[in-house]
């Protein structure tokens, strides 16, 4: 038996669907159950032939598994090579793709970061949080309350001192697709952990790491050994669209293929129009030019209300200011006007690292950076509920004293503006 996605050659009018939620008036939470809701629907429709034969297959002994999806209409079937290929020539079959695990690691934060006990730790205040001015934004009263941000990543820690009481708990906050595991936990590379901490780290006994100390966090373990599986991270993709259903969500890793690979634009395309904010990680594959990876260098994305909207790739930044010599940059190789879109501290970082409940590690690279942002986001969906994607996104990367480089209390001051107009 072989292990394939078998994509439907009908999917989703996410522009019909756009304009008719516009048409009714509907608030950023009936948008984003409203899409929910469609693509279901879709799906089952769609999918119920397909499923019909793969029923008769599996009655014969050819197929094991059958799981579906309609986050992008999509099912993952476990049968012999014949019947793959019979789906293949389907009419109602767009591609049957195999769910190779990739073999080289997905984390855009590539280089291993120092461990450092508590007591090792000479800074305990990341100096990304007074670069940012993130104070200026905790002083206006916005600390992420009221706020979800999610994570597809290696897992994440529920007991680490920076993240247990942000957790948001019950059955729609945490999936292991992989493991089975009911309750949070990372991988030995605590990659997942510490990226969220620097999005919603609790800023704790002492240490303050998280731009949204407030704010609450789910996860996906979609790439629990840090590689890339087309067949978790659809899962996850799924679970964060109709259960877990974040504000703003990180996903700090990169396609194995180099270049431009649109194999999830659709997933990103439906985050986007439930109102979703999927924050990328640029990667750190530069400093040449043409380095950028996908998804975080998507173009012509949901809402298309631009030629050019492109994914909200973050780049590093050194404490001095300057590009991240690693951090990957344009021109991107999907299009578009720049990579990254956007660029947030990326070295010398103290983040929280899972292996017990208060030890933390100096971090460097993008992923950490796209952390930051994430955090960010979350401050601007509290200061204004109601902003769309494309609102957030405008906000933060027409924000700070250069091009692309971040300031929270700018990109607040820009979206108030935008609501004004």
């Amino acid at each position: 038996m072989e292990h394939a996605l078998v994509d439907l050659r009908e999917q989703a009018d996410l522009a019909a669907l756009g304009r008719e939620m516009a048409r009714q008036g509907l608030g950023k939470r009936q948008r984003r159950a409203y899409v929910a809701a469609s693509l279901a629907r879709l799906a089952a429709r769609s999918q119920a032939p397909l499923r019909a034969f793969l029923a008769a297959e599996r009655r014969a002994g050819r197929v094991r598994a059958v799981a579906g999806f309609s986050v992008t209409n999509r099912l993952a079937v476990e049968a012999l090579p014949a019947t793959l290929a019979s789906l293949a020539k389907r009419p109602d079959v767009a591609a049957v793709l195999p769910a190779a695990v990739a073999l080289d690691s997905a984390l855009a934060a590539e280089a291993e970061p120092d461990p450092l006990a508590t007591q090792q730790t000479p800074e305990k205040t990341s100096w990304a949080l007074t670069a940012l001015s993130a104070g200026a934004a905790w002083r206006q009263g916005l600390d992420g309350s009221g706020v979800v941000v999610g994570i597809i990543d290696t897992g994440a820690s529920a007991v680490h001192e920076q993240l247990a009481a942000g957790f948001r708990g019950g059955s729609r906050a945490w999936l292991d697709p992989a493991g089975g595991s009911v309750t949070p936990l990372d991988s030995r590379f605590g990659h997942g952990t510490g990226v969220l901490s620097c999005a919603v780290g609790r800023n704790t006994a002492g240490f303050s790491l998280g731009v949204a100390p407030r704010a609450q966090w789910i996860a996906c373990a979609g790439l629990p050994a840090g590689r890339y599986d087309p067949l978790l991270v659809s899962r996850c993709a799924e679970w964060m669209l109709h259960t877990g259903q974040p504000d703003v969500l990180i996903a700090a890793w990169l396609l194995p293929a180099d270049g431009c690979d649109r194999s999830l634009q659709r997933i990103v395309d439906a985050w986007r129009a439930a109102e979703i904010l999927p924050v990328f990680a640029a990667g750190n594959h530069g400093p040449g030019a043409s380095t950028d990876r996908s998804p975080a260098n998507y173009t012509g994305l949901y809402p298309g209300d631009r030629p050019d909207r492109a994914a909200l790739s973050v780049g590093g930044l050194g404490r001095d200011g300057a590009p991240l010599p690693e951090s990957s940059r344009g021109p991107g190789r999907c299009g578009g006007a720049g990579f990254p879109l956007l660029a947030a501290p990326a070295e010398d970082l103290v983040t929280a690292f899972p292996l017990t409940s208060s030890l933390y590690r100096r971090a460097r690279g993008t992923s950490f950076a796209a952390g930051l942002v994430a955090g960010a986001a979350a401050l601007l969906v509290q200061s204004d509920p109601e902003a769309s994607v494309s609102d957030l996104e405008d906000a933060l990367t027409g924000s700070g004293t250069a091009p692309g480089r971040l300031d929270v209390a700018d990109a607040l001051a820009r979206l108030r503006q935008r609501k004004r107009r």
